[in-house]
């Protein structure tokens, strides 16, 4: 289990680092140049962040938790999504639809092979899935409607994404620590004099690593 989890982490790592370098350079992923992916100082933290995001994540799923493969690497799938858009949003204060979309498109791949593997389970978590999704979506899609500026069009779609991906507990969860994470950020960039009160703040960043807490704290 655990060289599964590893190689298909990997891959999954190394596609959204040539996806987010792809992005940020406005190019085509089958137009990469090689240059494109030279390294700088804000791409090896990427890395550094990432593969220590893959060991966490694999040894907490396997070791901490017991869960079935396809969950797993369905968990697995959300957060090394998270990480690129995270990353996209922190430089551009954007989440692009397209990440999202392929997050969206897995994530049914995934609800079909449990189909195949498990009917009656697999509905179990379709309904939790669509819950999840509906609720956490319906929620944020209020708050950015009666406190505007609060958070993006592309934060909303992303905790829908989310609720899909966890049901409407795990969501809830990486909720919760991301708007923890969220306010320690804010509290420590205001202290620091990096950004002002009026100033935007990225969520994207927040989000990913209140995910990772959620989902090593509760398997989910």
């Amino acid at each position: 289990m655990y060289f599964i989890d590893i190689v298909f982490s990997l891959l999954l790592f190394a596609a959204g680092y040539v996806s987010v370098c792809c992005y940020l350079n406005g190019e085509k992923i089958h137009k990469l140049k090689f240059n494109s992916l030279k390294m700088t100082k804000h791409r090896l933290l990427y890395l550094i962040v990432g593969t220590v995001t893959v060991a966490v994540l694999v040894a907490c799923l396997n070791i901490v938790y017991t869960i079935d493969l396809l969950p797993r690497l369905s968990l697995i799938t959300l957060i090394l999504l998270i990480l690129p858009v995270s990353a996209i949003d922190m430089k551009l204060q954007k989440i692009p639809n397209l990440f999202l979309l392929v997050g969206l498109i897995v994530r049914a791949v995934y609800l079909v092979l449990m189909y195949i593997q498990d009917v009656s389970n697999a509905w179990l978590i379709t309904k939790d899935s669509l819950i999840g999704a509906a609720i956490i979506g319906v929620f944020f899609l209020f708050l950015l409607v009666v406190f505007k500026n609060s958070i993006g069009m592309g934060d909303v779609k992303l905790f829908a994404l989310m609720g899909l991906y966890q049901g409407l507990w795990g969501a809830i969860n990486s909720v919760f620590f991301s708007l923890v994470v969220s306010f320690f950020v804010s509290i420590i960039l205001l202290i620091t004099k990096k950004k002002g009160r009026k100033d935007t703040i990225s969520f994207g960043p927040s989000i990913y690593l209140g995910t990772l807490i959620a989902m090593c704290m509760a398997g989910m």
